[in-house]
């Protein structure tokens, strides 16, 4: 891992990556720092330095104990996070939110280097803004928007902003940092949205090859979508109205019906067909569908 600045004397600990003509990294000075963190339109929300690093090679970092926060997007490239036990992929399009006090390891592939921006932020407002990026998903420090040329250029006025230590300007780096952080939340919402659409007729069709055995929802889940299972029913019931094992009960007694009417096994012939080990559960079921038992919609269509 390579060095960092040490955070006793700046809290934005950035990494030593050796720049090229192309990029750019600006940190503020830690008096003009700790005069503006007392400013009452910066202590919220004050970036402690921003930067971009293309394309790279050979870029690594790891912090302890971070003494700020930091926001990080990859533009292009892939990279790896190590956070919390796990290793995470990092790819284009990605946020990675870390937190204060968070210790972490970062690094940019080894084939396919990321091109990342970056800002060290702190204030009282942050944790709000990364709840707000990170919305209900699992996931606390990858967050996935998209590439958006925008969040590129709000990141780009951020950087000439702050990299003029005057009050003046600080205090507008302060609020066009609020602003960053309000677009990339609602660039998280507009892309958990577009790919939160749930494809109904793959998931149904996938119930239909299910019939003659039982199936877990997390099975179906994984077999059929990208969502967490929470959004997975949620989606599932938003545009059918009932949840997915609802749908395949419904499916089942759907086929018990056909069955009945077509040969003459017995009701415990049908159930086992279906995957039910009970004839008595599958009755009740049936008739909590049907509105009859087995016996009496068979009986009712001349069996």
């Amino acid at each position: 891992m390579s060095s960092s600045t040490d955070p006793d004397n700046h809290p934005a600990e950035t990494s030593r990556w050796p720049l090229p003509a192309s990029g750019q990294r600006t940190v503020v000075p830690p008096a003009v720092l700790a005069t503006m963190t007392a400013h009452p339109l910066c202590r919220g929300c004050l970036p402690h330095g921003v930067g971009y690093y293309p394309h790279a090679s050979g870029h690594r970092m790891y912090r302890a104990n971070p003494a700020d926060d930091l926001l990080i997007y990859c533009v292009s490239g892939q990279g790896q996070l190590q956070v919390e036990g796990q290793t995470l992929a990092v790819t284009a399009g990605d946020l990675l939110l870390l937190p204060e006090g968070l210790p972490h390891r970062y690094q940019a592939d080894d084939s396919d280097p990321w091109s990342i921006y970056w800002v060290h932020l702190g204030g009282d407002e942050v944790a709000g803004y990364f709840d707000e990026i990170a919305g209900e998903g699992v996931e606390r420090q990858r967050v996935t928007v998209g590439v958006h040329s925008r969040l590129a250029e709000e990141f780009q006025s951020l950087l000439a902003a702050a990299t003029r230590v005057q009050p003046e300007h600080l205090v507008y780096a302060a609020n066009l940092l609020r602003s960053l952080l309000a677009f990339a939340a609602l660039m998280r919402r507009q892309y958990t949205t577009r790919h939160a659409s749930l494809d109904i007729n793959r998931v149904n069709s996938y119930l239909q090859t299910a019939l003659t055995r039982r199936l877990n929802l997390d099975e179906l889940v994984s077999a059929t979508s990208t969502l967490s299972r929470y959004h997975f029913i949620r989606e599932y019931k938003r545009q059918t109205g009932q949840t997915p094992m609802q749908a395949f009960q419904r499916i089942k007694v759907s086929h018990a019906c056909y069955l009945l009417d077509i040969s003459d096994d017995t009701l415990a012939q049908i159930a086992a067909r279906l995957g039910y080990d009970d004839p008595y559960y599958f009755s009740r079921l049936f008739k909590k569908v049907m509105g009859v038992s087995p016996q009496r919609y068979r009986r009712e269509r001349g069996h």
